[in-house]
């Protein structure tokens, strides 16, 4: 349709959208048409001003989701400080010990059904 227009005069060809046309968006490929300008935005863009702004962080702005596990934690509460490493026969506090009850001495096991 836009062929036929061109071809009777309705149109101009550097009036098609590039993308139609199978075009370059400066109208470097039509004869005899002004070419676009490049903006100081898109020389910015063009060198490399994309890769700033280009995130996956999830506050729009920064560095991106570390994907490999490479990078050094960061965060609000994250410190330096390694753990120690636990002996041999190391037993986690339990609740009644963190509460203040001490230890809980356990019940004498009994056999199983006869009394």
């Amino acid at each position: 349709n836009a062929k036929q227009k061109v071809a009777r005069g309705e149109l101009r060809k550097e009036d098609i959208p590039y993308m139609q046309r199978g075009g370059a968006w400066d109208n470097s490929d039509v004869k005899g048409a002004k070419k676009k300008r490049w903006l100081s935005s898109d020389k910015d863009y063009a060198d490399g001003g994309f890769k700033k702004s280009q995130s996956i962080s999830i506050l729009g702005e920064g560095q991106g989701l570390d994907w490999t596990g490479k990078r050094n934690k960061t965060g609000p509460g994250m410190s330096t400080v390694k753990p120690g490493k636990f002996t041999k026969n190391y037993q986690a506090p339990n609740v009644n010990a963190i509460k203040g009850g001490g230890a809980v001495e356990k019940p004498k096991k009994k056999m199983f059904g006869f009394f």
